[in-house]
């Protein structure tokens, strides 16, 4: 589990926030989708592995799978029978070779 309280946050928003949503605006039961940048994505990233019928749609972009050592590789993944839509992007020159990043997120891209 992390420590940066991600499982509070997921739970926060699937307990209080979607619902209050719901209340307040008229939304389908489906489609909904979340769009993560940064660690933002690796927060995505998180709630797909972990409580995936949170979301239908993920936009996750410019990985940060470097950060706390890539500990995100070892979250063990909550099975799914529904089918999830997933867009990972990232950026060409986001390495430090190419650009002013001290992490290489084209290399976290491409881990499986």
């Amino acid at each position: 589990m992390f420590n940066c309280k991600a499982y509070e946050h997921a739970t926060f928003i699937h307990d209080v926030i979607l619902p209050l949503l719901a209340r307040s605006y008229r939304l389908f039961d489906s489609g909904h989708t979340f769009i993560g940048h940064s660690l933002g994505e690796l927060f995505g990233t998180y709630m797909l592995l972990t409580r995936p019928s949170g979301f239908d749609n993920y936009i996750l972009s410019s990985l940060s799978m470097w950060h706390d050592r890539a500990r995100i590789l070892n979250v063990k993944a909550t099975p799914s029978s529904n089918h999830r839509k997933v867009f990972i992007e990232v950026g060409a020159i986001e390495t430090p070779e190419k650009s002013q990043t001290r992490n290489d997120m084209l290399r976290g891209a491409r881990q499986p």
